[in-house]
């Protein structure tokens, strides 16, 4: 190249730089180097020496059971503890019951005592009467008159409670209300098995038997000579 053309391409580079264009630069890409297969392997191993390990552990079976087991237990427990305060509480209630039934049983044994009290307070005055009478010389008919009419207060009182007589003389026998001393002959077809004496008389209550009456009962014989 001649000194000329030098001189042009100089003068022309100096006036670009002059005027403010920036020289163009060729761009370089960065190439970087891919890695090779044995330092790929070495950083996967070291990878997996540094990550966090998972260890996977699997339930042990009679452990489960076990706690299955325990589970019931507590559960049979806890309903036994619930049924055993139902049972105090519901004991509790029933001696509570007892002793108020008891209490009213005490009171109206108080009450039933009182009115057979009261009921022979007559019969006793009665008493007293007649044997003020005979003290003073009373005669026995006026003796026996007072005597009867005591009986005859304490039958009432007594008959005021419920109580009563069974039947004595003339009655057929009967073992359920009768309390055979003896025996009898008697010639009477109609006397037999009859209560021919009352010794004891028997009272009851109602369907319930007090005391049962103290008879001589007849037992029949056929008269002697005949055929």
């Amino acid at each position: 190249m001649s000194d000329e053309v030098l001189e042009n391409e100089e003068a022309a580079a100096t006036s670009q730089v002059v005027e403010g264009e920036e020289p163009a630069v060729e761009e370089v890409e960065d190439v970087v180097p891919e890695p090779s297969e044995a330092e790929t392997e070495e950083e996967l191993e070291e990878g997996e020496d540094e990550g966090p390990v998972i260890e996977i552990i699997e339930d042990d079976p009679a452990q489960v059971e076990i706690d299955r087991l325990e589970g019931m237990v507590d559960e049979l427990q806890g309903r036994l503890r619930a049924v055993s305060a139902a049972y105090q509480k519901q004991q509790s209630e029933v001696a509570a019951t007892r002793d108020r039934l008891k209490r009213q049983a005490a009171v109206q044994e108080e009450l039933r005592r009182g009115e057979v009290v009261s009921g022979l307070f007559e019969p006793v005055e009665n008493l007293r009467r007649s044997l003020d009478s005979a003290k003073k010389g009373a005669s026995n008919e006026d003796t026996i008159q007072g005597l009867e009419l005591v009986l005859k207060a304490f039958m009432d009182s007594f008959g005021k409670l419920g109580l009563e007589e069974v039947p004595g003389k003339g009655a057929a026998f009967d073992p359920n209300i009768h309390e055979a001393l003896t025996t009898m002959p008697v010639t009477d077809e109609a006397l037999d098995q009859v209560v021919i004496e009352l010794f004891a008389a028997g009272y009851r209550i109602g369907s319930r038997l007090i005391r049962p009456a103290k008879v001589i009962v007849g037992a029949y014989q056929e008269p002697v000579g005949e055929a």
